[in-house]
């Protein structure tokens, strides 16, 4: 048996628009009507029915959730917000906190307004105080949570908007890439200034597990930097007022973080090249059979994971860690095992406070669409039915009792931890 500190959080999370429904105000709005992405419609239509998915998770077990507030249905248009939305979202968490499940807010998921945007994002330094005069309502107007991220996954926005140019607003630039980091932690720190006090302030960072492709000494040097450049660098710039970007080093406000997020899904190879313009190639690690996003399982980088992160001495989350499957019975072995490291992590006195399967429900998976089934909860596009897989109740066991059993472990687990 594995037993977990009174206390600790076991949740699910979400985030606004892979969940809500009609965001007709955001940037990915805008782009799937023109075609370049995976329209998200109605999505699970939880905007209308956050009410049964509370329902559902209190009847479950759970014990905290973790979701975001949409930018562009809070400010529809440039400063006028949206009062009643303002409303939904207080009312969500009050509904939250009578069931006795404890909210996390995430202020930024990926999502712009598409005002902001059309403005220029993140990309000029001048638009920051749109993004503060968000906070400030937000400060200003919600009750009822401790725990608010500023910012989910920021890296992987990055490079998925300004490197790859897979996502809005699909451009394939490096140098504005590391200026987009640099306004982004400058937005945090003016977050962090407005709330913290009010809240107890973090960010959310993904983490992939990176290892050599081979032994030779320049994979192995092309691994260290891509760990930093992505997993670290983002970080030391919040609490150093130094970021050191993909060419250039900038000064930027050294803020404070009262925890820290970790998302982990997946383990990722990576191959020196010999190309000045891209030095190296990330693949997945090819070390068991793929999820239905086509990442290899690898539990043991969760608790690699955290014990990098506890270097920053922060109280630590899981904020992320969920599996792409419609076979639900691999959903409950991933669950078990990677509990199973987070568990040594805590035995070898890693301060980790909580862990949020991702996700609730099945949901919109941005430009992957609505294919992957990452939900303990399954949801009828159509219909909008919610029919709780046997996963939901196995991890709403787990929560209740705040234990992995024995029997799990023997059907479930790994052999040695």
């Amino acid at each position: 048996m594995l037993r977990f500190p009174d206390g600790f959080l076991f949740g699910t999370a979400t985030s606004s628009y892979q969940i809500e429904g009609n965001n007709v105000w955001s940037d990915w709005w805008y782009w799937a009507e023109r075609g370049k992405l995976p329209p998200a419609g109605r999505a699970c239509n939880s905007w209308e029915l956050y009410e049964k998915d509370i329902e559902l998770m209190a009847e479950l077990g759970y014990k905290a959730y973790r979701f975001s507030i949409e930018w562009g249905r809070i400010f529809p248009e440039e400063g006028r917000p949206n009062e009643e939305a303002l409303m939904r979202y207080q009312g969500i968490i009050d509904l939250l906190r009578e069931n006795g499940i404890i909210p996390m807010l995430t202020l930024h998921h990926f999502t712009l307004p598409t005002w902001f945007a059309i403005k220029g994002g993140f990309e000029r330094e001048d638009n920051l105080e749109h993004w503060r005069g968000y906070v400030e309502l937000i400060a200003d107007n919600i009750e009822g949570v401790e725990l608010v991220a500023t910012f989910n996954e920021p890296m992987v926005y990055v490079v998925a908007s300004y490197v790859e140019g897979m996502w809005p607003p699909f451009r394939k630039n490096p140098l504005k890439a590391e200026k987009v980091v640099a306004n982004l932690i400058k937005a945090h720190a003016i977050a962090y200034e407005i709330l913290h006090g009010k809240f107890r302030v973090g960010i959310v960072k993904n983490r992939p597990h990176f290892i050599p492709a081979s032994d030779s000494e320049r994979d192995r040097k092309a691994t260290e930097e891509i760990d930093y450049t992505f997993n670290r660098s983002m970080l030391d710039g919040i609490v150093t007022g130094k970021f050191r970007g993909f060419m250039r080093t900038f000064d930027v406000p050294a803020s404070g973080l009262d925890w820290l997020g970790m998302n982990y899904y997946n383990i990722m190879k990576v191959r020196a090249l010999r190309n000045p313009l891209k030095r190296f190639a990330v693949e997945d690690a090819d070390m068991s059979r793929k999820t239905d996003m086509g990442w290899s399982v690898y539990p043991r980088g969760i608790y690699e994971g955290l014990k990098a992160f506890s270097s920053y001495g922060l109280p630590l989350y899981v904020t992320e860690n969920g599996i792409a499957t419609l076979d639900d019975e691999w959903r409950i072995e991933f669950i078990i095992q990677h509990l199973q490291y987070v568990h040594k992590a805590l035995r070898e006195g890693i301060d980790v406070r909580g862990y949020f399967y991702w996700s609730l429900i099945d949901n919109y998976e941005w430009a992957e669409g609505f294919r992957p089934r990452f939900g303990l909860i399954e949801v009828d596009y159509k219909t909008f039915e919610r029919k709780p897989r046997r996963s939901a109740y196995v991890y709403g066991e787990i929560a209740r009792s705040g234990e992995v059993s024995d029997e799990l472990l023997e059907r479930y687990g790994l052999v040695e931890v």
